[in-house]
């Protein structure tokens, strides 16, 4: 299973850490695991490439098939915006596929980033 934590700080989303292979179907071949890690990569890369966000801070665990993102010191409007976006889709994710991704919201001194 696909968990996804949500960060929030006074209300607002500042971060995700996404961690764990959905397990919907083999390594190489799962759809849903594959729709998961291009959604978060896309949130990466509108941070860093489109928004020019330098005060991202974001980590990689391959061997654990994680990924950490931290937008807390980032300026809201367009970052808010983004975030939404993509957490949304992920939730829609989870809501189709509930034994396989799963999203919960803490507050983001809680994430193990």
């Amino acid at each position: 299973m696909t968990e996804i934590s949500v960060g929030l700080q006074a209300g607002r989303k500042v971060a995700i850490v996404a961690a764990g292979h959905t397990g919907f179907s083999e390594r190489g071949s799962d759809v849903v695991c594959a729709g998961v890690s291009a959604l978060v990569q896309a949130l990466y890369y509108g941070f860093h490439e489109v928004l020019k966000q330098k005060e991202l801070r974001s980590s990689v665990d391959k061997k654990n098939a994680k990924m950490s993102l931290d937008w807390a010191e980032c300026p809201a409007s367009e970052v808010d915006v983004l975030a939404e976006t993509i957490i949304g889709s992920l939730k829609e994710i989870a809501r189709v596929y509930p034994d396989h991704v799963r999203i919960v919201e803490v507050h983001v001194d809680e994430l193990d980033f």
